[in-house]
């Protein structure tokens, strides 16, 4: 597990993992235009969030990928009947990432896409995100926020340290 950081950048992903990574940009660009984020990707005029940030920037990837904490050490739970699935889940995640479904069988006798299990703190998977680096904050403005709900159709917020 890497050592802890105090350093926390909040990753906004799509709810949807298959939407195009490049909604991310659209977001930035979205953000910038409300006056959240500069025109350099520093804080814009308007707080983003709660006592700043050091900068923001969209991440775009070729194919999907997980987003967690970065921390290790979560718990993953069945969405039917919150039982413990991190033992199937982390076999199932090594298997998606060396081109397997992302699926896993779970004890509740359902398969469940990786994207619907329950993690704590929150994980999630996109093909792209924007990241707001180094925040003195977790909590997004309500105006940015809804930005981002409409955009994404529904936005996840991952808080990963370092």
């Amino acid at each position: 597990m890497p050592p802890a950081a105090h350093r926390l950048t909040l990753l906004l992903l799509p709810m949807d993992p298959d939407r195009p990574g490049s909604v991310a940009v659209e977001l930035y660009e979205r953000l910038q235009r409300g006056g959240w984020i500069g025109p350099d990707g520093g804080p814009g005029p308007r707080p983003l969030v709660e006592g700043g940030f050091a900068r923001a920037r969209p991440e775009v990837f070729d194919r999907t990928r997980f987003a967690s904490s970065g921390q290790g050490g979560f718990s993953v739970r069945c969405p039917v009947d919150g039982s413990n699935v991190v033992a199937p889940f982390s076999s199932a995640l090594e298997a998606w990432r060396v081109g397997g479904p992302r699926h896993v069988a779970c004890g509740c006798g359902r398969e469940h896409d990786l994207v619907d299990l329950v993690y704590s703190p929150e994980a999630g998977f996109a093909r792209g995100w924007l990241a707001v680096i180094d925040v003195q904050g977790i909590e997004l403005d309500a105006e940015a926020r809804a930005e981002a709900e409409v955009l994404f159709e529904g936005v996840r917020i991952v808080v990963r340290r370092g």
